[in-house]
């Protein structure tokens, strides 16, 4: 990937150089001023010095001139000062640490380490005659130094800051241009991605209806089944009727029986296709399924006969609102597919209980229910039938032994009534259905002060 840097960088970097070099170039300038100054002063002192000795210095009165370089004795900054006669010899001087020079003969000023020598000459008049020395203690190199570092670091410092600032301001509009184009690529994205959910949702739609129109197809086949079936008997059993009351025969009730049957069944295929759908009318009441099972077990007991048995285990306040009489149906029903399932016979389980959810757990509100369980020990069913067992028509007998519709309408009525079914089965364990009830903690449940 290519770099590349903004003027604005650039620009800074150069201004940060310079700010480095400007904290060189003061420091050195620093140093020039704190020497200029210093000589200036101590050569001032000498200039004074020297005015004071030159008539010593012209008698040579070696008295004289100590008295007047001894008063500079008392001044801290002074580390040795001194006369000398136009010869260079030493007329009168002190030191407090290094050593005096033997002689002076001109004029001069230069740093040793911390300190400055000057020396200058005396003069009366247009006549030399003699030199004045002076050694004076200065600010030491050390601590210039320092001082000029930290100067030059606290430039150096103050360029970093805006060399880093300049990076960063360039990082930034750097990472502002990214943001820019991935938000643009995101909004691109997601308008993608509307035009795909609404293509998703249309095809979606059209697979609904499309399965809409094929349960329809199914269940509209089915019933035209059934009912040809049904209106084929009776037409028979009317054409036989007609028959015989031609022949002037009375022994017609058979025929008429047969008719009767086949009314009978038509209804009860009437009423499953309205459990299925869903538009069944209902008359629910307070209902206490553990009363209601008991109350079924000699009609259970003739329907699944002598080689079944039947257990149950029921919780005795199983309350809950539901139609009485469907809810026969439905245990009815359930029984005789069990018996169904165990040709040879096996055990028939009911059982109620109480249970509650906390939360809403998949597709079951939270809140309390009563439970039903139905299970059978017979051969069970794979996975594959398990998923289709509550659709309607959908039958695994011969033809003429089941229309299809008995769990289907199970179900209808189930979801009529604000329940939840439920099938678990594999081949060779058994099949249970499990149907939950919204639970009901009503006061005026009938006859519950008499339980």
């Amino acid at each position: 990937m290519r770099l590349r840097i903004g003027i604005a960088p650039l620009v800074a970097l150069g201004l940060s150089l310079a700010l480095i070099v400007a904290g060189f170039l003061m420091a050195g300038y620093e140093e020039s001023l704190f020497r200029k100054k210093a000589i200036a002063e101590v050569t001032g002192q000498a200039h004074i010095l020297a005015a004071s000795v030159t008539a010593a210095l012209a008698f040579d009165d070696a008295k004289a001139a100590k008295e007047y370089v001894s008063a500079l004795r008392a001044n801290p900054d002074i580390d040795a000062a001194a006369v000398y006669v136009a010869s260079g010899a030493r007329l009168a001087g002190f030191t407090k640490t290094s050593p005096l020079p033997r002689s002076v003969i001109r004029a001069d000023s230069h740093f040793e380490n911390d300190k400055l020598v000057v020396s200058i000459p005396a003069a009366q008049g247009a006549q030399r005659v003699g030199y004045v020395y002076i050694k004076a203690r200065t600010e030491s190199l050390e601590r210039r130094y320092l001082r000029y570092a930290v100067l030059v670091i606290l430039m150096t410092m103050a360029a970093l800051i805006l060399g880093v600032l300049a990076l960063s301001q360039a990082s930034l509009t750097r990472a502002h241009r990214l943001l820019e184009a991935h938000a643009k690529d995101l909004a691109d994205t997601n308008r993608r991605l509307e035009r795909e959910m609404q293509e998703r949702a249309r095809i979606e739609e059209a697979l609904r209806q499309s399965q809409k129109m094929e349960a329809l197809g199914q269940l509209s086949g089915g019933i035209a089944h059934d009912f040809n079936n049904l209106l084929a008997a009776i037409k028979g059993n009317i054409q036989l009727l007609e028959r015989r009351l031609s022949q002037g025969r009375t022994d017609v009730e058979k025929y008429i029986g047969g008719l009767k049957e086949g009314i009978d069944r038509a209804t009860a295929l009437t009423q499953r296709v309205l459990a299925f759908s869903r538009r069944q009318p209902l008359a629910n009441m307070p209902v206490n399924l553990s009363l209601l099972v008991k109350g079924m077990h000699d009609l259970l007991r003739q329907s699944v006969g002598s080689q079944v048995d039947i257990r149950t285990s029921l919780y005795p306040d199983a309350w809950t609102i539901c139609d009485p009489n469907q809810m026969e149906n439905v245990l009815l029903n359930l029984a005789i597919n069990a018996r169904d399932a165990m040709p040879e016979g096996g055990t028939l389980i009911v059982t109620t209980r109480l249970t509650r959810f906390e939360k809403d757990m998949a597709d079951v509100p939270g809140g309390d229910y009563v439970v039903l369980s139905v299970s059978d020990t017979g051969t069970g069913m794979p996975e594959d039938v398990r998923e289709k067992a509550i659709e309607p028509f959908f039958t695994t007998k011969p033809p003429g032994q089941g229309t299809g519709l008995g769990l289907s309408s199970i179900f209808g009525y189930v979801k009529q009534s604000k329940g939840h079914l439920k099938i678990d089965s594999a081949p060779g364990e058994g099949t249970t259905v499990t149907i939950l009830l919204p639970g009901y903690q009503g006061r005026d449940i009938p006859g519950k002060n008499e339980q």
